[in-house]
This record gives structure tokens, sequence and C-alpha cells, in this order.
């Protein structure tokens, strides 16, 4: 997921939530996340292919919805369409929420829970800066395991807090879904269980799906690159990457590296992968 780091957020962080704690943090969050997705400082090379896989009438889904910056392109895209998206941690909720109502986005419909395999109530852990705030954007189920080699690298907190939130596998929380055009996985490590949640929907309405997988925390759950590869060709997917420079899909089928992957059914390939994606 893309962030923007400044001094002056730096600075102003630690203050703002010393004097107001969550509640005045929202506001803070909401006026740069807002900023950000205006200025297009959250981008993310992948979604240089949304307009090619969207028209006005398009559905999606956001999965770890996070501060909103896809499900605002997404909306945007999806005029006369609709977007789902789902962020289960109450703050980052409260936030996302504020930043679609300042968009006018009427076609979103955001759900404070996760996505997963079952639905459930589970932990999840979100790490706390040394200013006290949290840290959004790693939100993870408590199940997943830090204490690897290269938790320096990937994991470097040492305070949590612990949310209990609402789980729910879409296959049972949308079964009724007649159009999906996209799906985004960015839940740190959990993509697996999301994926395993929405087989039936993957295998009826064949979506481009885009996910993040970090090998770390794929450990971290316990699950191999092979587990993960299975459950994608099970329901007839395979991985692509975005070459930004060649602005094209190329099948992948080597080590798993950090960073986005595009999952497209078989049935899909031949009008997608190949072409070159003007901007």
């Amino acid at each position: 997921m893309a962030s923007v780091r400044s001094p002056v957020r730096d600075f102003l962080k630690p203050i703002l939530y010393r004097l107001g704690g969550d509640t005045s943090y929202v506001w803070f969050q909401t006026f740069g996340k807002v900023r950000d997705i205006k200025r297009r400082m959250v981008e993310e090379p992948e979604m240089a292919l949304l307009p090619h896989l969207l028209d006005s009438q398009g559905v999606s889904i956001d999965i770890g919805a996070n501060f909103a910056y896809y499900t605002v392109r997404l909306a945007e895209l999806c005029s006369e369409g609709h977007v789902y998206a789902f962020e289960p941690i109450p703050f980052t909720c409260r936030v996302c929420s504020k930043v679609i109502r300042h968009f006018g986005l009427s076609n979103v419909s955001l759900f404070e829970k996760g996505v997963g395999e079952r639905d459930a109530r589970l932990r999840f852990e979100v790490p706390v800066q040394k200013a006290g705030s949290l840290s959004a954007g790693q939100a993870h189920l408590s199940s997943r395991s830090n204490m690897l080699p290269g938790k320096e690298k990937y994991h470097n907190f040492e305070q949590h807090r612990s949310f209990d939130c609402d789980v729910v596998s879409i296959d049972s929380f949308l079964p009724d879904l007649r159009r999906l055009d996209f799906v985004k996985i960015d839940i740190e490590g959990a993509e697996l269980l999301a994926l395993k949640g929405m087989k039936r929907t993957l295998e009826r309405l064949k979506p481009v799906v885009l996910i993040e997988v970090c090998p770390f925390f794929l450990r971290g759950f316990g699950i191999s690159e092979e587990d993960l590869r299975s459950q994608v060709a099970s329901t007839g997917f395979q991985f692509f990457r975005f070459s930004e420079s060649r602005r094209r899909l190329d099948l992948y089928d080597g080590a798993f590296e950090d960073g986005n992957y595009f999952l497209i059914h078989r049935s899909r390939q031949a009008s997608l992968c190949g072409q070159v994606f003007h901007a």
C-alpha cells in the first residue's frame, strides 16, 4: 500500500495525538488522506490499469480499504456501478468513511469488517507508533507471527493495540452478486484466507484480482508460496505482473517478491495479456 511521509506530518502527528487522542487524530488523518488522493500522491503503478479493467457500470470489491485510496479511484471509474469496501479496524474505518463522504461517493458501501475464509469474530493487532498513534496500514490478524528472521525490516514495532472485529467471507456476505469486475486484496499476509472465502464468487464471476504478496507475512501465517499458488490455480486463475516500463501484463511463475500481483482467469487472458496499455 502506498503511503506518504513528510517532515511536517511527522512533527504534527505526536502533538495532535497527545492533545486529542484518536478523536482529533481522525480529522488530521482525514485531511491528509484527502489531500494525498487529490494530488495522486498515493498512486501505485498498477492503478494505471484500472481504466482498462472497469467501465462506468463496473462493480468492485476493496478488501483492506485502509484510507480509501483504491476505493475512491474505483468509485470514480464505476460512477454508475458500485464498490464494496471492507476495513475492520474502527479508527481506520472512521477515517475511510469521512474520506468517502468528502468525495461525495454515493456508490460505495463501506463495511467495518475484515474478509477471510469464513464468518467469525477475530482479534486484530495494530502497531503503535512512538507518538502513540496507530500504524493503520500494518493492521493484521493476531494469529500472524512477526517473530521471524527479517522482523527488523518488516515489522519493527514494540507495541500494539488489539481489536476484536467481525470477519466475513465474500461468498457468504455477497452471495447475490451478478457482476464483479475487479477485486483488490491487501491484508498483510492473509490474502490466501480471503481467496478461500470467495472461491465460488471467483469461479462464477471471474473478476481481475489485484493482491499484495509479502513472503515474510505469508510465513507469519504458516502459509507457503505453494499454498497460495495452488489456491489460485484451483479457481482457474494465474499470476501476472504489470511492467510499468513496458506497460503490459506478463505471466509470472517465479518466486514471489514483495509487491502487487494480478490474478487473471484463463478465460480472460487473451483479451488482457500481452497488449500494451496506453496511459
